[in-house]
């Protein structure tokens, strides 16, 4: 049975929200195919790699911590609540074994609802990665000379084709898009993201990354709960913020 590779990358901050995320994800799965966690390791402090591995290990889920060559991110700019680990999703190509072809990449802001290998089962072969597309009005399409009908992805729920990444030296793409358009990233990372990779996403169902500031549908049932934009659940009054506290009290914090 195919193993899933789960990433996230987080800092000391955000280590109690991926254990949540963790959790739900964990609660809601039904198939038996193992999971591996791979966290891209923003200087986490010794207790909360011992909090998050005790978190998964009553799952049998194997986590593994992972360094980024932090010097490719020394110049990024960061802006609003989002933190420098945003940018390391760009490096999972390099940072996972060369075996590995294939990964789902989760901010740790969310909440995961159904079986994750509902969303691993969805083919990306052609595509780099496989996206839901922000619904609404989006102002970067001009800025990043990106044709509207080839729409705009959120980049917290990534499902990743990383045998044509390394194929195409796409990282290597998106951080010289980085290095040389600074003034035009506004949502920094995502914006070269889209940027390099018009044209060569799929676009998954919205229930996928229930963008929560976005939308406003009601009686739909998100796989994916995404507390987007900066009223956060721990911090405020979000829509769904009951979910992400009913799996907090799931967790060892």
């Amino acid at each position: 049975m195919e193993r899933i590779h789960i990433v996230a990358a987080t800092n000391d901050s955000y280590a109690k929200h991926l254990a949540v995320m963790l959790t739900s994800l964990f609660e809601n799965k039904k198939s038996k195919n193992p999971v591996t966690i791979h966290v891209i390791d923003g200087e986490l402090s010794d207790d909360k790699k011992r909090r998050l591995t005790n978190s998964v290990k009553r799952f049998q889920a194997e986590i593994r911590f992972l360094k980024v060559d932090k010097s490719l991110y020394e110049a990024v700019k960061v802006r609003y609540h989002l933190s420098k680990e945003t940018y390391y999703r760009i490096s999972i190509p390099a940072l996972l074994g060369q075996h590995i072809n294939k990964a789902v990449y989760l901010d740790c802001d969310l909440i995961v609802k159904e079986d994750i290998a509902n969303l691993w089962n969805i083919s990306v072969h052609d595509f780099e990665l496989g996206a839901v597309q922000i619904p609404g009005h989006v102002d970067r399409y001009k800025e990043l000379s990106i044709p509207e009908h080839m729409g705009y992805f959120n980049a917290g729920v990534l499902l990743l084709n990383l045998r044509k990444w390394r194929a195409n030296h796409t990282s290597d793409k998106v951080l010289r898009y980085i290095r040389d358009n600074q003034k035009k990233l506004k949502y920094m990372d995502q914006d070269a993201l889209n940027a390099v990779l018009k044209g060569k996403w799929k676009k998954l169902d919205r229930r996928w990354n229930y963008q929560v500031h976005r939308h406003r549908h009601q009686n739909f049932k998100p796989a994916i709960i995404h507390y987007t934009a900066t009223v956060k659940p721990w911090s405020g009054n979000p829509r769904f913020k009951e979910e992400y506290v009913h799996y907090l009290r799931k967790t060892i914090w």
